[in-house]
């Protein structure tokens, strides 16, 4: 088991490259996987405009339940813009979907680059 955990680390990230058409504006994706991070640029000219960093909290043992036993211990997620405009709510936005997404299946933190010209 400890050496298949070592040819983990050892073994370079995995990284996933496609290009779509949104709304008549070439697109690039990129999702590189750094094990316990998801690294995702959305570009439509090639360039990063903002670092956003997000991440998934997991709801405390003695916040999960209340007086009438019901759930109410949540996820919290945490979004930082690194670098960019910090105006650009739509990208918080879309970070936050993205930390959504990977919470449900993992416990990986998200970074996401993007550039768009436009968004909708």
């Amino acid at each position: 088991k400890d050496i298949r955990m070592a040819l983990r680390r050892s073994m370079p990230p995995q990284s996933f490259q496609w290009s779509a058409d949104i709304l008549g504006v070439k697109t690039d994706f990129v999702i590189t996987d750094f094990g316990n991070e998801l690294f995702f640029v959305l570009t439509q000219n090639a360039k990063i405009g903002s670092m956003i960093s997000a991440t998934a909290s997991e709801p405390k043992q003695e916040d999960a339940l209340d007086m009438n036993g019901l759930s109410k211990g949540e996820r919290t997620y945490d979004v930082q813009v690194m670098f960019g405009d910090r105006r650009a709510e739509h990208y918080r936005l879309y970070a936050r979907a993205l930390i959504e997404l990977v919470a449900s299946r993992s416990q990986k933190s998200v970074l996401l680059g993007i550039h768009l010209k436009e968004h909708s």
